[in-house]
């Protein structure tokens, strides 16, 4: 009997008297009214109902600093120390989600932090929604997307969460990476992991740095998914390919250069006409003024 209940025994970590909550919002609940009208439950199953009937966002505060009733609900249920059983009954109850988020609250600011993938690891795929703030545009997530949000992001709502040492926040980060790596793969779309495995498991990356296996990896998915679009296809049927070209198209092919040429000697032709003609007019000028020149010389003599 002793070796069960041991074994029922949440391994827990941090403040034992404020549930490593906010300072701010630690006082605020002690003083709270609703925190107080819960002296009076005493039982797990008590609690469950209240937030049942009672929660519907999980944000910290509902204004100001007055703090929510998930909150409230979430202290109180710290004050109850619960159970691995209680703990599991919680995140997988069916009538209600916010029973589940508190649940997934309680767990991220309680439980031993090498602990929490043990937990959370099995509902990042929960479609399940929630609200987690109030207001004229209330932000709904679901609960697989909160869990991720627990134990990758230092805040919550604006409330700071515990620290997860810097050791287990890294191997958390790294569990997370391979569980979306192995979700894509089995979804079909791990065609680049596969590549990427079968790179390393060469040991193409012994001697290279992280830049040169990233651009390895992008010009490999690039060559491996580069295909022609349908209508390139279709271009290339055969008929077009046995084609040849008749003599018109080769002589239009060729027409350019011989049009260019033909402009070129018209210019040229046009420039050697124009030269003609200036040397003409010059010319004419030159006995018109030279006819005045000796016509006016005789009248002179014939004064004289």
């Amino acid at each position: 009997m002793s070796n069960k209940k041991a074994n029922n025994i949440l391994e827990t970590w941090g403040n034992e008297s404020t549930m490593n909550l906010n300072a701010i919002i630690y006082q605020n609940i002690l003083s709270s009214p609703y925190f107080r009208s819960l002296f009076n439950k005493k039982t797990f199953h008590e609690i469950v109902d209240e937030i049942y009937n009672e929660v519907y966002v999980l944000s910290p505060f509902v204004k100001g600093t007055q703090p929510s009733t998930a909150y409230c609900c979430l202290f109180k249920m710290w004050t109850l120390r619960l159970t691995i059983k209680q703990i599991e009954n919680m995140i997988d109850h069916v009538d209600s989600p916010y029973i589940r988020a508190i649940g997934f609250l309680y767990l991220r600011y309680v439980c031993a932090p090498a602990k929490l993938w043990d937990w959370f690891q099995y509902y990042l795929e929960d479609e399940e929604e929630i609200t987690i703030s109030s207001g004229p545009k209330p932000t709904k997530v679901t609960i697989g997307k909160f869990c991720r949000m627990l134990i990758t992001e230092l805040k919550f709502q604006g409330t700071m969460l515990p620290r997860i040492p810097v050791p287990i926040a890294r191997d958390l980060e790294k569990k997370l990476d391979d569980y979306d790596r192995e979700k894509r793969r089995k979804s079909g779309g791990g065609r680049k992991d596969r590549d990427e495995d079968e790179y390393r498991s060469y040991g193409g990356l012994k001697d290279r740095d992280e830049d040169d296996y990233r651009s390895h990896s992008r010009s490999k998915s690039r060559s491996s998914y580069r295909s022609r679009s349908p209508i390139r296809r279709r271009s290339r049927s055969p008929i077009r390919r046995g084609r040849s070209r008749s003599p018109d198209r080769r002589r239009r092919s060729k027409s350019p250069r011989r049009r260019s040429g033909g402009i070129r000697d018209e210019l040229d032709e046009y420039e050697r006409k124009s030269s003609r003609h200036r040397r003409r007019s010059i010319s004419s000028d030159y006995r018109r003024n030279d006819r005045y020149r000796s016509r006016s010389r005789s009248r002179e003599s014939r004064r004289d």
